[in-house]
């Protein structure tokens, strides 16, 4: 704050130096007129009124324009030094752009909150696409490209763009996967193993893939400009395919008759190898959840595309994927995307309903995102999933007193101590509760 007793500090001295030089001159009149004395003659009148008169005349010759200007220059200094003071107290307050009501203060903090998750994301898609590597010869190669151990080990790889190029994955090198994207007349030796065991191949044309390593499924979509041709050195090991809009996509085993199975446009298709050995194709019918589901006939002439039977995918099965949508909403979650991470909870819960782990993560997600009502559902699923679950227990209570209900949020908190008492976050929280339920009641029970 401004120190005003300094200011009129200041002022008292400016005033006592004019009066001490108004003095100087009044005594300088004195002597002139010869009465630094006092009156010493008859004349006391006359000589008074000439002392007064001389006093008037040192009066005016007092120079007050100077005084004004001193006086100017303490304000203006004093105004200065306000302001400093001012914009320093705004700047702790963060006030610098001036008072913001609550519209502005939350469009700011959404923008701050976006910039976080920007952040989180890209740096999500940077760890992903280090898992990664594109290979593309646009102008083709007379020699062989090996792909190397160095530059693919536990890596998907992309071959994009390619024109008039052999590459082959040697005999020792694991990939994660294998794509091929707008390639023509592009030929894949596949001798490495596939740690999905999938290849997708898509709006290429033209290109002869060598499984000459086990590959348990493909997809192929939209090559219609060319033959797709997948090699297999055994029947025992055709993949299954899904497929759609492929006409010229084909099977071929050395020494039998190559098997075309693509068809042009139309929903997708899935070939497999019956139990009696035949090349199958059928329409993929997919579950209440969107999921591909294996038929047990192919489809008849005339296909309207309503199923009639579907055949469900096994607990197993399900749990598996569940499980992959999870790790997938860890990883978003561990970048700060608790939007998307949600999203893959979703799924992970959509797939295998009675997976308590993705609903203490979704319950995690609704907290960080301000949605406690939502968090609180999901984390009594986990508990009801999961009663020895000290986070499905941990959730609960955080939810509670997020909804100011400390009083119900206390006895959660406790359980999951008890279910696990080396987490030092858990006494802390119930502490907090127990303070904020002395301060403002306990709230709803």
């Amino acid at each position: 704050m401004t120190d005003y007793n300094k200011w009129d500090k200041k002022a008292e001295a400016l005033l006592k130096e004019a009066e001490e030089e108004e003095a100087k001159e009044k005594e300088a009149a004195d002597s002139a007129l010869g009465l630094q004395d006092g009156p010493q003659g008859p004349p006391t009148e006359k000589a008074r009124q000439q002392r007064k008169n001389m006093s008037e005349h040192s009066d005016g010759m007092t120079d007050y324009n100077k005084w004004d200007k001193k006086a100017e220059a303490l304000l203006k200094e004093a105004e200065e030094e306000e302001a400093k003071e001012k914009e320093a107290a705004d700047s702790a307050l963060g006030l610098q752009d001036g008072p913001q009501g609550p519209p502005t203060e939350k469009a700011r903090q959404q923008r701050k909150n976006m910039s976080e998750h920007s952040d989180g994301r890209a740096k999500f898609i940077a760890a992903q696409e280090a898992k990664e590597i594109v290979l593309s010869h646009p102008e083709g190669s007379e020699e062989a490209v090996v792909v190397s151990a160095e530059q693919a080990k536990d890596k998907a790889v992309r071959l994009r763009g390619s024109n008039n190029v052999t590459y082959k994955f040697p005999a020792g090198l694991t990939c994660l996967k294998i794509f091929i994207e707008k390639c023509r007349s592009v030929q894949v030796d596949l001798g490495c193993s596939l740690v999905t065991s999938f290849v997708e191949c898509n709006h290429s044309s033209d290109v002869e893939v060598r499984a000459e390593a086990p590959v348990s499924t493909m997809q192929v979509d939209e090559c219609t400009e060319g033959p797709i041709r997948i090699v297999f050195l055994e029947p025992e090991n055709i993949s299954t395919f899904f497929h759609q809009n492929c006409p010229a996509l084909e099977v071929v085993v050395p020494g039998h008759e190559a098997k075309r199975i693509g068809s042009a446009a139309g929903p997708q298709m899935v070939t497999k190898v019956s139990a009696s050995g035949e090349i199958v194709t059928e329409v993929v019918l997919r579950g209440e959840k969107e999921f591909p589901v294996q038929l047990g006939s192919a489809a008849p002439a005339g296909y309207t595309g309503e199923p009639e039977a579907e055949r469900p995918p096994n607990s197993e099965e399900k749990r598996q994927r569940a499980e992959e949508k999870r790790t997938e909403g860890n990883e978003a979650f561990r970048a700060n995307d608790f939007l998307q991470a949600a999203v893959y909870y979703t799924e992970a819960i959509n797939i295998c309903d009675d997976l308590h782990l993705a609903w203490a993560n979704r319950a995690a997600c609704f907290l960080k995102t301000g949605q406690p009502e939502k968090a609180l559902e999901d984390a009594i699923k986990c508990t009801e999933l999961a009663p020895e679950y000290a986070k499905g227990w941990f959730r609960k209570g955080m939810a509670l007193h997020a909804l100011e209900r400390y009083g119900a949020a206390i006895p959660a908190l406790c359980h999951a101590e008890q279910l696990d008492p080396k987490n030092k976050q858990i006494p802390d929280a119930i502490k907090m509760a127990q303070l904020m339920c002395r301060n403002k009641g306990p709230g709803e029970m």
